[in-house]
């Protein structure tokens, strides 16, 4: 059987791996590790679980799982390596503290596993569903739950599209960002990259998390005015972070463009409840590298040096001799 494509194996709200990648995952996995399980006694809001997965990234180590839409599982491997209680006792202050900026009308219930190497996947799946007694019970469940979500998978454009902006996320960004590289070397022309990295963002969340998210949505369409209809704009990683494609454009022109679309939200961003900037990381094929991998590293180091420089700049990428 032909294998899913990595996109339809992340949940197109949150990011995070699906009950498709969890189920994959499981089957597979032979070596001990830690699990972390958090449960809802009501399916939270999309916009909920959207900032609960960032909230999980920034506090735990390991691979975030969505197998459900009130269940939400941390893996960390080798057990002890990084997920302790004294974690799992900050992250449950954290989101007391959080409740009411999530609209989270009941906290979840988190608990804290350590599983031994070569454990069969129905005692696992009885860690995560302990009310339940029939292990087989458990796997049907299971199946069932993968065949409801196969009926949603023939519906491939929720999996590509970044529900706060609508532009294009990640996953299908960096598709995208192949193929347009691909095609500039194939026909000789300069293509570059501006990875952009909003500046003390997280003031908004401290309003509301949907003011963080009216926000990103604000600096999306910001940056959006100011492009061309060929180039790519898209949310690129989790938070606060875009990636701009610009064929046709070299170190130059791309560091202009990139300086202007910095004036520009700071002018526009007046308007709004908190003025905001940005930074921004440049670098260009075939001037800084020739494949994806390589002019994403280089505008990450660009834009790391510009936060670590003060942040609200524009730092172009240079390769070292």
């Amino acid at each position: 059987m032909k294998p899913f494509p990595a996109l339809l194996k992340h949940d197109p709200n949150t990011g995070a791996a699906n009950l498709l990648a969890f189920a994959e995952w499981l089957v597979q996995a032979n070596m001990s590790y830690t699990l972390i399980d958090l449960q809802f006694q009501q399916p939270p809001s999309s916009a909920t679980l959207r900032w609960l997965v960032f909230i999980l990234r920034e506090e735990l180590a390991g691979t975030i799982y969505q197998p459900g839409s009130t269940q939400l599982v941390v893996v960390d491997s080798p057990p002890g390596s990084a997920v302790t209680s004294a974690h799992i006792d900050r992250l449950q202050r954290l989101l007391e503290r959080q409740a009411q900026r999530l609209n989270l009308v009941t906290l979840p219930v988190i608990r804290r596993y350590e599983i031994p190497a070569g454990s069969d996947p129905s005692s696992v799946l009885q860690h995560l569903t302990p009310n339940a007694t029939d292990p087989g019970a458990l796997l049907n469940q299971l199946i069932a739950q993968l065949a409801e979500l196969g009926e949603t998978l023939s519906n491939q454009e929720q999996f590509t599209l970044d529900p706060v902006t609508g532009l294009p996320n990640s996953f299908a960004a960096r598709q995208q960002l192949i193929g347009m590289l691909h095609q500039a070397h194939n026909q000789g022309y300069m293509c570059s990259i501006l990875l952009i990295n909003g500046d003390h963002l997280r003031r908004y969340n401290e309003l509301s998390f949907s003011a963080g998210d009216q926000m990103i949505h604000d600096l999306a369409m910001a940056l959006r005015e100011q492009l061309r209809p060929s180039d790519l704009l898209a949310r690129w990683k989790t938070g606060d972070q875009f990636l701009i494609v610009l064929p046709h454009t070299g170190v130059r022109g791309a560091a202009a463009l990139a300086e202007r679309l910095r004036q520009r939200v700071i002018e526009r961003s007046q308007l709004w409840p908190l003025p905001v900037t940005i930074s921004i990381g440049v670098a260009s094929v075939p001037q800084h590298g020739h494949d994806a991998d390589e002019v994403l590293k280089l505008a990450a180091s660009a834009l790391a040096q510009a936060k670590a420089n003060g942040k609200n700049r524009v730092i172009v990428s240079r390769v070292e001799q």
